[in-house]
């Protein structure tokens, strides 16, 4: 009666089918912590892909996820589109080969949306506007270095008097990818890209700035400050393509990493213009030639002319002819001057005559206009320093050794050449032989340790997952197998054996669980004796049901 008292769970366990209902339920439970843990290990560790992208846009990357097998969920609070972690990047690269995701906004699209009946002019202007931006952006977007474009657009209304005329002008953000940068001709790309896009918009009037805050194109820059960065841009640009012809000559000479090479360019950018006119007396041609001719003759001769100051002029006076003397035949007179004024008054000759002649040459005239070209160069300096040379011995260590005089020489020579080396112009060219400084050897890096292994975690978490499934196995679920066992096809023998019905009942669970070894009849009819010495209630416990199972 004691025994009873003791044990207060041993009227609870007396309930037929109790026992069973508690052990198929604790089976139930170890099931479940099985199946949970399994799935656990399963489920993987999900990292973020995007976030803040449009509808329209993640369930076309959903369906890209789905055509390429990569398990993907979303998240229901941030609507971020959640991937395994060891797939994220294989991700984005499939996404981005498929220009996914191509950013925010909305672009012609929006012109399909049929708008409400009362929409003004002002608001599909400014729909229009929106849209072209977005087109913009999404173009400039495709270059390999811009990871993402806005487009800003100031266009104003037109108008049909000339004094109001406004011209359009336009911003543009490129928010280019790590490490990229857009070089001027890239620049200038997009400037004109946008310029061509919009009427009427000049190139000048475009401004590109990057995600930085750096001015990358200004509009109308012909400020000083500008005029100096393009200039130094350009020096730049020269010297370092002499740098690279150095290099890439005595490279294959000397090997690689072998040879260094700096060259300084003074550029000249002054503007000159000059205009020069001359003049060759040497070579000369008769451009035009005017000849005036005055004649005067006898008065007689020129009687009946107009009344003037010669028809007033006496005529000259008459010289008497020598009577007394005429000429011998076949002599001819003696010629006097009066006689010859009248033959010439008789002949008509003149008396008077004068020729004025004009001629008018034209010169070798020469004009030149030379305008002189800017950034010409004006002196290259040009410093190359060449490594020691490397002998190899037989042993195979290896010393390093100056370079020969000749050597010096001919590699001087080669630098001129590629340079292009003009001594009146005073161009400077100096080759040094030196040791270069060798690096130490670096220890080669330890292979990360245990503690540092990316799949670590992972790996804990199965194997945490795999001992509790097993420690459910054998300690749960085995024992509630047996447990099963023993109330449905328990006889009388175990409870002679001494294993007991109900915990906590007489005889110790840990005696009933332990092996024992196979009795004796004697043996046995000995134990039942003290148990019913012990626990006589238990044995009239037994004999009632051994007598109930035979009615």
């Amino acid at each position: 009666m004691e025994a009873s008292v003791t044990n207060p769970l041993a009227a609870l366990y007396r309930i037929p089918g109790l026992r069973q209902l508690v052990l198929l339920a604790g089976l139930a439970l170890a099931i479940t912590a099985g199946v949970t843990a399994a799935f656990y290990v399963r489920e993987p560790n999900w990292s973020m892909l995007f976030s803040n992208v449009g509808d329209q846009e993640a369930g076309e990357i959903m369906n890209a996820l789905s055509a390429t097998d990569i398990p993907y969920r979303v998240d229901p609070k941030s609507g971020a589109i959640l991937v395994a972690g060891d797939q994220v990047h294989a991700a984005r690269l499939k996404l981005a080969a498929q220009g996914l995701p191509r950013g925010a906004g909305v672009g012609l699209e929006m012109m399909q949306e049929t708008g409400a009946f009362g929409s003004s002019q002002f608001m599909e202007t400014a729909r229009y506007h929106h849209a072209l931006e977005t087109e913009l952006g999404r173009t400039i977007s495709t270059l390999r270095p811009v990871q993402s474009a806005r487009v800003h657009l100031a266009v104003p209304e037109s108008s049909v008097f000339l004094r109001k005329r406004r011209e359009p002008s336009a911003s543009v953000l490129v928010n280019l990818y790590p490490g990229r940068e857009l070089d001027k001709a890239q620049v200038a790309s997009i400037v004109h890209l946008v310029a061509s896009s919009i009427p009427g918009l000049e190139a000048d009037r475009v401004t590109v700035v990057n995600q930085q805050g750096q001015l990358l194109n200004a509009p109308g820059d012909a400020s000083a400050l500008g005029l100096s960065t393009q200039q130094f841009d350009y020096a730049q640009r020269i010297e370092q393509s002499y740098t690279e012809r150095v290099i890439g000559l005595l490279t294959p000479l000397l090997g690689p990493e072998r040879v260094r090479a700096t060259v300084t360019a003074d550029v000249d950018f002054t503007e000159r213009e000059e205009t020069r006119e001359a003049y060759d007396p040497q070579s000369t041609v008769v451009r035009s030639e005017q000849v005036a001719e005055d004649r005067r003759t006898d008065g007689a001769a020129a009687a009946g002319g107009i009344p003037g100051a010669l028809s007033n002029t006496p005529p000259p006076p008459q010289v008497a002819t020598n009577a007394a003397n005429p000429p011998a035949p076949g002599q001819a007179a003696a010629a006097t001057p009066a006689s010859e004024a009248q033959a010439a008054t008789r002949t008509g000759t003149p008396l008077n005559e004068s020729m004025r002649r004009t001629r008018n040459y034209e010169v070798d005239r020469t004009l030149s206009r030379t305008r002189a070209p800017t950034g010409t160069i004006r002196k290259l300096s040009v410093a190359v320093v060449v490594d020691h040379k490397r002998v190899t011995a037989e042993d195979g260590t290896t010393t390093t050794q100056p370079l020969a005089a000749a050597e010096l020489e001919e590699i001087t020579r080669l630098v001129k050449e590629a340079v292009g080396f003009d001594e009146q112009r005073g161009d400077s060219v100096n080759v040094s032989n030196v040791s270069f400084y060798e690096k130490p050897v670096e220890e080669e890096a330890e292979e990360p340790g245990l503690l540092d292994s990316p799949g670590l975690f992972d790996t804990a978490r199965t194997a945490l997952a795999a001992l509790l499934v097993l420690a459910l196995a054998f300690v749960v679920i085995r024992p509630i197998m047996r447990g099963l066992g023993v109330g449905a096809g328990g006889t009388g023998a175990e409870l002679a054996l001494g294993g007991p019905l109900m915990p906590g009942a007489g005889g110790g669970g840990t005696a009933a669980a332990a092996p024992r070894a196979a009795l004796s009849f004697d043996d046995k009819i000995s134990v039942a004796r003290q148990l019913a010495d012990k626990n006589p209630e238990r044995v009239a416990q037994i004999v009632r049901s051994w007598m109930q199972s035979d009615e």
